[in-house]
């Protein structure tokens, strides 16, 4: 009997090796790039234990950069290519509910008078929130948005995402924005914005998000993707150091701090920019690294043990 629960045990394990996690905050980290796709896939899939299989998708040469600024209690987050602005978000967290207060996307600013909240986080698989908005738009065609538009908000997925880059567990937070215009003070109208963010479910890190943007009387519907640069991912070489070789800090102010379990030696570490280029290279056997002399911004460390060599992603204030 013993060994019957035992085994079934294991099975269960295999069929449910992971579970959902929590999405701990809504933005990326500052600094965070993002390769901008082409193609189509399928995001229906919804509810737990599911898989999206996005290899399909082609990577352009476009390369965006994240920013987030925070002036409390409001924030914004901007996707820039180069000096070029490609999108922007509008934030402000009051009693630690974070709400939308502006969006540009594809031409199209949305500015809203009557905030729309997304909610408290972390937000758990199983959270949803529906909230009403109000303000004005510009772009080709501008307007008013009406008190009777809406945001529906849902963390309504979780599982394993396959990109050329990634394959991992993620969680899914689900944004639409259902807005009734009325363009030139005249003209009655609706738009749609459906924006998916995927986050690992292992890092937080956002790590694929796609946004919809449809506004049939101005012929509007134009669709982005993103997936994180694999050059921010965290990946191991082999299997098992992860859950043994740990930062204690991030982010860092002036000593970066590693956390290594018995059985893992530190033989030398090495810090890059998310370029690629590689900016601290030490022989050390210390689990710790002064960059204090290192600008703001994220950067990667390369740790190499015995049993391999391991990615870190760190943030240095």
């Amino acid at each position: 009997m013993k060994l019957r629960i035992i085994t079934t045990l294991l099975v269960f394990i295999n069929l449910h090796g992971f579970s959902q996690a929590d999405i701990e905050s809504f933005q990326s980290a500052t600094g965070s790039q993002y390769y901008l796709l082409t193609g189509a896939i399928d995001q229906s899939p919804t509810g737990a234990n599911v898989s999206w299989d996005f290899t399909g998708l082609a990577a352009t040469t476009t390369l965006l950069t994240d920013t987030f600024v925070e002036t409390p209690p409001n924030s914004v987050i901007r996707t820039s290519e180069g000096s070029i602005l490609i999108s922007e978000i509008g934030l402000n967290t009051t009693d630690d509910v974070l709400s939308v207060t502006s969006a540009l996307s594809s031409g199209i600013q949305l500015s809203y008078t009557n905030f729309a909240v997304i909610g408290a986080f972390p937000l758990s698989y199983g959270y949803s929130n529906t909230d009403d908005l109000e303000g004005t738009f510009t772009g080709p065609v501008s307007g008013n948005i009406l008190n009777s538009s809406t945001i529906d908000v849902a963390v309504d997925a979780w599982g394993i995402l396959k990109l050329e880059a990634f394959d991992g567990a993620v969680t899914r937070l689900k944004i639409v924005q259902n807005l009734n215009l009325l363009v030139g003070g005249l003209v009655p109208a609706t738009g749609t914005q459906t924006t998916y963010f995927y986050y690992d479910a292992n890092s937080d890190d956002l790590v694929f998000r796609s946004t919809r943007l449809q506004v049939p009387l101005a012929n509007i519907d134009n669709t982005t993707m993103e997936s994180l640069s694999s050059s921010v991912l965290s990946t191991t070489t082999f299997k098992g150091i992860e859950a043994d070789l740990k930062l204690t800090n991030n982010p860092v102010k002036d000593i970066l701090r590693l956390s290594a379990n018995d059985g893992v030696e530190v033989n030398a570490i090495s810090i890059s920019d998310l370029s690629g280029r590689v900016i601290l290279k030490l022989e050390t056997k210390k689990a710790i690294v002064d960059v204090s002399h290192l600008p703001s911004g994220m950067y990667v460390a390369s740790i190499q043990t015995q049993r391999g060599i391991i990615n870190k992603r760190f943030i240095k204030q």
